[in-house]
């Protein structure tokens, strides 16, 4: 007898037949979920190929075709299909960085049946609303660079084709077309639905001077913004990057709230945090902000037409985090606060923790980190006076 049709399918990728079957024996008795297994990446895609799955769990290490050859090849046939990744080598350091992006969840085993199921009803609640897609290509940039791995990344679009060339986790050279280097990499990230490559050789001649990945990224973020606003539909370029149509609360003077599906137990904290917000706006230079929880999902949107705040605020998150991380290891305590510097916006990152885990919030005790983005010619000086003021009002909204 078949599954009935409402219920989704699972596939779980991972080369410890134990642990498979721990997991077939696990779900056994629910009846809300079916579980399909694979010894590895070929056997992965002969399942993807042969039958409709609605969500895939997969380790990294593996022999043979592994995680990350797995979701290159789903780049190219099953790029929709969102993605739980698992790995014995995890770190918070990776989970804060996948958090919210094409990977639903980021699991570190061993784990239990508990814990697995869990995340699989998040996710496929999430993908029963449209908020989770397929894996990203920045995200699969991040996990190369978090892996440490040695590696080129071929990237194939309508667009053009290039190689991005990594050497224990950094992107060391970057070529597309007739480019080189960084406005290479910046080229490559600007495509739209790129079918990816991994290739088991590495860079071959010198290394390129080019910036941190979490960098380029961030720079490329920032072009999208900066067309997005500068084409109109009157002179044939795409769309802004944010429609009227999508706007939830009116902001001062035209600065729309982007929306963050706030849910009746929550909205009160959500307009309490939008009005203490709309005090960054007075700023000069202001151009977005918003607030995240230490595992990096956003709480709180607030900012001008094609400011990606979300994105950026991921990944500026994530540096606030390895900032932190670096000054406890540098015996000068936890880091509060950090200042992006790029060349086309300031990003000022700030933190308010009340409790004592770096990664987690603790019951009674604010924990969370405001992102605020600013033009080039900002007033620095008054946006970090500011910033400092609104986090400690905020912290009132979400001390549970």
């Amino acid at each position: 007898m078949g599954k009935p049709e409402s219920v989704p399918t699972v596939l779980v990728v991972d080369d410890e037949t134990a642990f498979l079957r721990f997991v077939a024996d696990g779900f056994a008795a629910f009846e809300d979920t079916e579980i399909v297994t694979a010894a590895n990446g070929v056997e992965a895609l002969r399942v993807l190929d042969s039958r409709p799955v609605d969500l895939v769990v997969t380790d990294l290490k593996m022999p043979g075709m592994d995680g990350f050859e797995l979701l290159a090849a789903m780049s190219q046939k099953h790029r929709s299909i969102p993605v739980i990744v698992m790995s014995a080598f995890g770190t918070p350091e990776i989970e804060l960085t996948l958090k919210g992006q094409g990977v639903s969840r980021f699991l570190d085993k061993p784990l239990d049946i508990q814990k697995l199921r869990g995340a699989i009803s998040e996710a496929l609640a999430s993908l029963a609303t449209g908020r989770i897609s397929g894996i990203s290509l920045s995200t699969f940039l991040q996990m190369i660079q978090l892996d440490q791995k040695t590696c080129t990344v071929r990237v194939v679009s309508n667009a053009g084709r290039g190689e991005l060339r990594f050497l224990g986790g950094q992107v060391v050279q970057a070529e597309a077309g007739s480019l080189s280097g960084e406005e290479a990499a910046l080229a490559i990230f600007s495509w739209d639905e790129p079918v990816i490559e991994l290739v088991g050789s590495g860079p071959s001649g010198p290394k390129q001077a080019l910036p941190p990945l979490s960098a380029l990224l961030l720079e490329s973020f920032k072009r999208k913004d900066e067309q997005a606003l500068r084409a109109t539909p009157e002179t044939g370029g795409p769309a802004m990057a944010l429609q009227p149509e999508d706007l939830e609360f009116p902001g001062p003077e035209g600065i729309p709230v982007l929306p963050t599906e706030p849910t009746p137990s929550n909205k009160e904290n959500h307009m309490a945090a939008i009005e203490k917000l709309k005090e960054l706006a007075a700023v000069d230079g202001f151009a977005g902000a918003a607030l995240f929880t230490p595992t990096g999902e956003s709480l709180v949107m607030y900012g001008a037409e094609g400011v990606n705040l979300k994105d950026i605020g991921v990944l500026a998150n994530n540096v606030l985090m390895n900032a932190q991380k670096a000054s406890l290891d540098m015996g000068t305590g936890r880091g509060q606060q950090v200042h992006v510097e790029a060349e086309h916006a300031h990003i000022l990152v700030r933190c308010l923790n009340e409790g004592t885990d770096p990664l987690r919030s603790q019951p009674g005790k604010a924990h969370i980190h405001l992102v605020m983005i600013l033009k080039s010619d900002a007033s620095i000086g008054m946006a970090k006076l500011k910033i400092n003021s609104v986090i400690n009002k905020l912290g009132e909204e979400f001390r549970g």
